[in-house]
This record gives C-alpha cells, structure tokens and sequence, in this order.
C-alpha cells in the first residue's frame, strides 16, 4: 500500500510493509518489525530504548513476499510509541528494485 500526506515533509513516498529487521547499533543489536519503507528510510517497531534520535545505525529488512533482504546505513530521526525512524545515509543498493516491486504488486490490486 503506497500513502502520502501532502501536509508531510517527507520527500519520498512511504510504502506500508511487513517484515522482519534487524537494527545494529554501537554497542549491540535488536531484532524489529518492518512497517514502512520509502527512498528516504523506515520504520520499525522495536526496543525504542535501545537507540537514541541522531544516533548512526545499519539496518538489515526483509519485506514478506521480497526474495532479497537490504543492508543500509542510517541515522535514527525519531523515537516514540516503540517505533524508530531511520532516515537513510545513502541509497541502499537493491532498494529501487524493491520499491518497484512494491508499486507493481499495489498496482496490481488495482485491477
């Protein structure tokens, strides 16, 4: 499912997804849900006491139905109601792929 809020300062299109990932930080790492995914970044549903806002962090997501999990670089832009948002540092590789895969199946069910 692709939403936008034009009243958002987001650049990028969120997609809501489900899947699995994998936060690392400095000193550790917890295992998260996957719920939004666009160019700019995630969020995840996990340990928010585990990260600070700013913080650099690698995340590692799967999406269900997606054969390829992503690596990327980031940094955590917020923390609240056990979600993390984490804005990309750089593009990962393989992520336009993915979202091309995500509006192809969203698209789809428009038919």
């Amino acid at each position: 499912m692709v939403h936008s809020d034009t009243s958002e300062r987001r650049q990028h299109r969120r997609h809501l997804v489900e899947g699995r990932a994998i936060v690392k930080t400095a000193t550790g790492k917890f295992p998260a849900q996957l719920v939004d995914l666009g160019r700019g970044g995630v969020l995840v549903l996990g340990p928010v006491n585990s990260v600070q806002v700013g913080e650099e962090v690698r995340v590692r997501f799967a999406m269900e139905g997606y054969p390829l999990e992503i690596e990327a670089s980031g940094q955590v832009v917020r923390t609240e109601d056990h979600a993390v948002g984490v804005a990309f540092t750089e593009v990962p590789v393989d992520l336009d792929e993915a979202i091309l895969w995500l509006e192809a199946g969203f698209f789809a069910t428009l038919f």
